[in-house]
C-alpha cells in the first residue's frame, strides 16, 4: 500500500510540474565547464579543435581544484600532497606536436572520441610535496578520475633528447592504459586466459615464463626493475590474478619492442608466452583498431 502511495504521490508532483512550465521563466543555455579559446596561446585553434573532436578540454590554465577533482578521495593525505605548476601556454603547440607523437596518433579517432579523460591538463610540473622534510617527488604524467594531467609545457619541450622522449612515452601510455582498464573500456577475450594455469603461483624466471606469464614493470621507469608478480596468489581467490595477467602483458607491450633482449625478444621464445601475446595483439587490433604492440615497437627508433 505504501509503494502505491508514493507512486502516486510522485506522479502527481510530476504531472503539477509539467503544468507550471510557463511560469519557470526562459531558458538558461547550458555552458560547458571551462571557455574555450582560453586566448593565451597560438594553438588555441588546435586545443578547440581537439576539444570538437573528441569532447575532451586541453587546458593549460585550471586550478588545483580542477586537478585534484576526483569521484573518490585520492591523492593526498596528513603527509603528502599533489600540485601542479602551470606551463607556458606559449610552448602549448610544441607540447601537442609531442603529445600526437607518443599518444595521440596510436588510437582511431573513434576511440579516442569514447575514452580519452575529460580534462588533460597541460602542466609545467606535477610534484608530490611533504609535510616533512624531504625533497618534492616530481612526476612526468598523474591520473586521477577522469583528469589527466601531463607535465612538460615549457621551453624543454622544443629539444627532448631521445632517451627522455621514450620514457615521457612510456610512462604517458602506462597511464593511459590504467585510465582505459580502470573505466572498462577494454575487454580481453576468453582464450587469453584459457592459455595458463592461474591455480597456483610460479617461481620467479623460468618457471613463470614457461607457464605465460610476464612480469610486472610498474616499477621500471623509477627503479629500472622489474618483478615476477605471479610469484604470489590472491588470498581471497587463492589463484593468480587474471586481470594482472592482462595488465601487465599489455604494459610490457606498450613499454617494450619484439627485439629488445630484455624484453619481447627473450619471453617470446616461451611457446604459451608467445601464445597469449599473439592472441592480444591479434584481437585488439581487430576488436578496437589498435595495435598495442605497435606503441611499443616505436621504441626502437630512439635507439637508432
Amino acid at each position: 500500500m505504501r509503494k502505491i502511495f508514493v507512486f502516486v504521490l510522485v506522479a502527481l508532483s510530476t504531472w503539477t510540474a509539467c503544468s507550471d512550465d510557463k511560469d519557470l521563466g526562459p531558458d538558461i543555455p547550458f555552458v560547458g565547464s571551462y571557455q574555450l579559446p582560453q586566448g593565451k596561446s597560438s594553438a588555441d585553434d588546435r586545443i578547440v579543435e581537439l576539444f570538437n573532436t573528441y569532447g575532451s578540454y586541453f587546458l593549460y590554465e585550471y586550478t588545483q581544484k580542477d586537478f585534484n577533482w576526483t569521484q573518490v578521495s585520492v591523492g593526498s593525505s596528513a603527509n603528502y600532497s599533489y600540485g601542479t605548476i602551470l606551463g607556458d601556454p606559449v610552448y602549448a603547440g610544441d607540447w601537442l606536436d609531442v603529445m600526437e607523437r607518443i599518444w595521440l596518433d596510436f588510437y582511431p579517432e573513434d576511440f579516442l572520441q569514447k575514452n580519452l579523460p575529460y580534462r588533460i591538463l597541460m602542466a609545467d610540473s606535477i610534484k608530490q610535496t611533504y609535510t616533512y622534510e624531504r625533497p618534492a617527488t616530481y612526476y612526468k604524467v598523474y591520473l586521477t578520475t577522469n583528469t589527466l594531467a601531463i607535465a612538460g609545457l615549457n621551453k624543454d619541450i622544443v629539444s627532448l633528447s631521445g632517451a627522455v622522449e621514450k620514457s615521457f612515452k612510456n610512462v604517458l601510455q602506462q597511464e593511459f592504459l590504467k585510465h582505459l582498464i580502470n573505466s572498462g573500456a577494454l575487454v580481453a577475450p576468453d582464450e587469453f586466459y584459457y592459455v595458463s594455469d592461474y591455480s597456483k603461483k610460479a617461481t620467479a624466471g623460468v618457471e613463470a615464463r614457461t607457464r605465460g606469464f610476464v612480469p610486472s614493470i610498474d616499477m621500471e621507469e623509477s627503479y629500472g626493475s622489474v618483478y615476477d608478480w605471479c610469484t604470489y596468489i590472491v588470498y581471497g581467490t587463492t589463484e593468480l590474478s587474471r586481470t594482472n595477467d592482462l595488465r601487465h602483458y599489455l604494459m610490457n607491450m606498450i613499454s617494450h619492442a619484439e627485439t629488445e633482449s630484455n624484453s619481447w625478444a627473450t619471453y617470446l621464445t616461451y611457446p604459451l608466452v608467445k601464445k597469449k601475446h599473439d592472441i592480444l595483439k591479434k584481437y585488439f587490433l581487430e576488436e578496437y583498431g589498435i595495435d598495442f604492440q605497435k606503441i611499443g615497437n616505436a621504441n626502437a627508433k630512439y635507439s637508432e
